[in-house]
C-alpha cells in the first residue's frame, strides 16, 4: 500500500525502472499520467525501497549520451508527485547495505593494516641501515687504527734499519780512516796491515 503523501525532501540520485508488486494498484500523478515505478539504487536507508514519481519528475531528467555542454536543457516539471510503495527497507536491502558497509570497514581496517605495516617496515628498514651505517663506521675506524698501527710499526722498523745502516757505514768510514792513516805513515811490514785483512 503506497504512502499516502508526497515526500518533497526525497532527492535519489540513482533508481532504475522496477516492476508494480502483485499487491499494489497502479496510480496517477498530479498532472494526471500515470506513475512510473522506480527503486532506490543509492546504498542509504531507503535503498530497495520502490516508489512511484512523475513521469516529469524534476529529479529524473532523461539520459544522453551528449556531454552536459551540448545537451539541451530539460523541459521544466510538469509535477512534483512521489509516493512511497514501501514503508520499510527490504531485508535483503538492509543485509545489503549492511554487507556493504562490512566490506567497507573491512576494506578500510586493511588499507589501515596495510599502512601501519608498510610504516612499521620502513622504520625497520631505517633501522637496519643505521645499524649498517654504524658498523660500517666502527670498521673504518677499526681498519684505520689498524692501518696507522701498521704505519708506525712499519716506520719503526724502518728508522731501526735506518740506524743498522748509519752505524754499519760509521764502522766502515772508521775502518777506512785507519787503513788510509796507517798507509800514510808506511807502516809496513812485509805484509798487509791487520786492519786491512778483515775482522
Amino acid at each position: 500500500m503506497s504512502v499516502p503523501c508526497s515526500d518533497q525532501e526525497f532527492t535519489s540520485v540513482k533508481a532504475k525502472a522496477a516492476s508494480l508488486p502483485p499487491d499494489v494498484t497502479a496510480e496517477r500523478c498530479w498532472c494526471g499520467r500515470l506513475a512510473k515505478v522506480k527503486q532506490v539504487e543509492d546504498f542509504s536507508d531507503q535503498f530497495g525501497m520502490k516508489f512511484f514519481m512523475c513521469a516529469s519528475y524534476e529529479h529524473d531528467p532523461p539520459r544522453s549520451s551528449a556531454s552536459s555542454s551540448t545537451r539541451p536543457p530539460s523541459p521544466p516539471p510538469l509535477c512534483k508527485w512521489f509516493h512511497w510503495i514501501d514503508t520499510e527497507q527490504p531485508d535483503w536491502a538492509r543485509q545489503e547495505v549492511e554487507e556493504k558497509h562490512r566490506r567497507a570497514w573491512a576494506t578500510f581496517f586493511e588499507e589501515e593494516r596495510q599502512e601501519k605495516a608498510r610504516a612499521n617496515a620502513k622504520a625497520e628498514r631505517e633501522r637496519q641501515i643505521q645499524k649498517l651505517r654504524a658498523k660500517q663506521a666502527r670498521n673504518r675506524e677499526v681498519n684505520q687504527k689498524r692501518m696507522d698501527e701498521e704505519a708506525a710499526r712499519r716506520f719503526a722498523e724502518e728508522e731501526v734499519r735506518k740506524e743498522a745502516r748509519e752505524a754499519e757505514r760509521k764502522r766502515l768510514r772508521e775502518r777506512a780512516a785507519e787503513a788510509q792513516a796507517a798507509e800514510e805513515r808506511g807502516d809496513k811490514s812485509g805484509k798487509w796491515p791487520r786492519w786491512t785483512q778483515g775482522k
